[in-house]
């Protein structure tokens, strides 16, 4: 913070130095090559010289367009700064279970298409946040309410979901590949065309789940709840621990797409 207070001083002064500079050089020369300008009776002899330059007026437009070029050239810089005060806001609340100003940062970031991979908040209360599309592979999210919350086309590869109350959640054609969301609330969430390859279900709750072209490859379902859950084109292969009568539980089970074993199972 001090380092960039010393650069915006220097900023200034440099600027400030150069304005007074070019302003005497033009001065100067009019002074010398132009014509006698017209002061008032009690006008100050600068000040006369100022409002009457042709030049200054000319620079005065000049420095108006390097001004805005300066301020986006400055652009990417000041989002740095942001984005450092973004995830110090986010770090400082690290331990706390409620923060709206966690809440704030983290969407601001996901806007700005900032990675979110291992993110560190446990237990956060993130209820109805919008992190759309965001990148949070690998993070550390057990016991986080994340009840109402947009995670469509999320990227949760990964992440410890353990306990974690994702219920009404949109995560649409999200990516829960190796995810941990054992124990973890699906109640009435969003699921469609979900990844769950390598996912641990286990004693994980779906009822009321809109699970259609859901892919279920590689995973657990030991003791895990798929009542009323919608199956429609969802997809089961190599699954483990999943018993007839948790897909016969769910809605339109006989729409779902099953490997051999399954479908003898089912008698299919």
């Amino acid at each position: 913070m001090k380092k960039n207070v010393q650069r915006t001083l220097s900023r200034v002064f440099t600027a400030i130095t150069g304005a007074i500079c070019l302003m005497a050089i033009i001065l100067i020369i009019e002074s010398i090559f132009g014509g006698e300008k017209t002061c008032l009776g009690t006008e100050a002899w600068i000040l006369c010289q100022i409002r009457e330059s042709t030049l200054l007026s000319l620079v005065e437009g000049f420095s108006i367009l390097v001004a805005v070029f300066l301020f986006f050239l400055e652009t990417p810089e000041r989002d740095k700064q942001a984005h450092y005060e973004a995830w110090k806001t986010i770090d400082s609340a690290h331990g706390l279970r409620t923060s709206y100003a966690r809440f704030q940062a983290l969407q601001d970031l996901n806007e700005d298409s900032v990675s979110l991979s291992g993110l560190n908040a446990p237990e956060a209360d993130l209820k109805g946040i919008n992190l759309s599309g965001a990148d949070l592979s690998n993070a550390f999210l057990s016991g986080v309410d994340l009840s109402f919350a947009n995670l469509s086309h999320a990227n949760l590869s990964h992440a410890n979901l353990v306990e974690t109350n994702l219920s009404n959640a949109n995560l649409s054609n999200a990516h829960l590949t190796t995810a941990d969301l054992s124990f973890a609330n699906l109640i009435e969430a969003n699921l469609y065309n979900v990844d769950f390859v390598g996912a641990n279900l286990v004693g994980t709750n779906f009822v009321r789940a809109n699970l259609s072209s859901a892919y279920f490859g590689d995973v657990n379902f030991s003791q895990s709840i798929l009542k009323d859950a919608k199956l429609k084109q969802t997809k089961f292969f190599g699954v483990k621990n999943l018993t007839k009568e948790q897909i016969k539980e769910a809605r339109n089970w006989k729409e779902a797409i099953y490997d051999t074993a399954l479908l003898n199972k089912l008698n299919l």
